[in-house]
């Protein structure tokens, strides 16, 4: 059960992020159907006592009856052919249009007949406007929302005038300044409920739908794409957050640049997307050789890659290095047929006085000495300011 309603939860938000016209309009179509059978089943069932009978007017009685049944039919019939059309990707403008302008001011009109200043109707038409609004664009509700605020206008007119009626429905408002009449009295919990609730539901249920979609938009602000490492704005930031902790305690942090050898020859030999799959396993090794929650291992650029290791010096970061080297040499790719393997050029810095900048600049040197020494190998030093000592 439990199960099944997180499917539930999932499929909704799926809905509403993505704005597909069919599965819009279905869902749009079940928020909607059970207010409306609630309030037929209500009158209907209420009616069938003389006492409740004389609450509504006579001359339009069984007119709002028929008139609710043909709305409900009207709304059944059009969630049963956004149902059968409910993969199809393509806008559907002409389905939206008629779903949402009779939902919404289907709703209204049965608000406005109940009276909208003292029955929970106002609640039953802001859940309404809620649900429609958290499914469509503003442009696909515009008809929606204009028909809904003329329908108000005119009614508000009309009473101003003294040509309607308030609540016109009624032979007289739900509530009189004293006691409720019993139905009434059970008619408004009922009503309020089955507003309130769902309403409650579908503002809390939006509210968690952006904030997991707000921590997925900064999660892709911080990562590659590619590999699922840092990217390069992420590492800088960390980086100097750690420049200034190393600042303070002196603890050791060093920095490592890894550069793919000849990668420009792997993608003119195997083509881009082999190149992305070195990559990919790159980041892969990366990933599961530093400490997570410690360590931070980017994509530089490129075919460059780098770590920042708290807590690590010189060896250590050195021992990290040729584990992630080795672990890549050993990996056989393979491309059409044939294998091939690729080798790695590392320089390191540990940083010294939090000077995170110039260790930067160190280990982009000793990453270059490392290529001219030949490639495949790892060139460290401590970045002290007034030059470099290889380790």
């Amino acid at each position: 059960m439990k199960q099944a309603f997180a499917h539930w939860l999932r499929q909704l938000e799926s809905r509403i992020v993505d704005r597909q016209d069919s599965t819009s309009a279905l869902v749009l179509v079940e928020a909607t159907l059970p207010i409306l059978l609630l309030m037929f089943l209500l009158q209907w069932l209420g009616i069938r006592d003389e006492s409740v009978r004389a609450l509504y007017r006579p001359s339009l009685l069984n007119f709002s009856l028929w008139a609710q049944g043909a709305f409900i039919a009207w709304l059944m019939l059009m969630g049963v052919i956004a149902w059968h059309r409910r993969r199809d990707t393509e806008a559907m403008p002409v389905l939206v249009q008629l779903t949402a302008v009779p939902a919404m001011l289907g709703v209204v009109l049965l608000s406005l007949a109940h009276g909208l200043k003292d029955t929970p109707m106002s609640m039953v038409l802001l859940a309404q406007f809620v649900f429609a609004r958290a499914l469509f664009s503003l442009y696909q509700l515009r008809w929606a929302f204009s028909l809904s605020l003329l329908a108000v206008l005119v009614v508000e007119v009309c009473m101003f005038q003294g040509w309607l009626p308030y609540a016109p429905m009624l032979s007289a408002p739900v509530y009189m300044g004293g006691d409720l009449h019993p139905w009434w009295a059970l008619w408004v919990r009922v009503v309020f409920s089955s507003a309130t609730l769902p309403l409650s539901g579908i503002l809390f249920f939006l509210a968690a739908t952006l904030a997991s979609h707000r921590r997925a938009l900064e999660t892709l602000v911080r990562t590659d794409m590619l590999t699922g490492l840092a990217n390069r704005r992420e590492f800088m930031t960390r980086l100097e957050r750690e420049s200034h902790r190393q600042a303070r305690s002196s603890r050791p942090l060093s920095v490592v640049l890894f550069d793919v050898d000849h990668f420009k020859r792997v993608n003119d030999t195997w083509g881009h997307p082999v190149g992305d799959e070195v990559l990919t396993k790159v980041g892969e090794i990366l990933r599961s050789s530093t400490r997570e929650q410690v360590d931070t291992a980017a994509r530089y650029g490129g075919e460059e890659f780098v770590l920042l290791l708290p807590e690590t010096d010189l060896s250590g970061a050195q021992h990290v290095a040729e584990k992630i080297s080795a672990r890549l040499r050993e990996h056989a790719f393979v491309a059409n047929g044939q294998t091939f393997t690729v080798t790695q050029s590392v320089g390191i810095a540990q940083v010294v006085e939090g000077d995170t900048g110039w260790a930067l600049k160190v280990a982009d040197r000793n990453l270059y000495q490392a290529k001219r020494d030949g490639r495949d190998r790892i060139v460290a030093s401590v970045a002290f300011a007034e030059g470099l000592t290889h380790a």
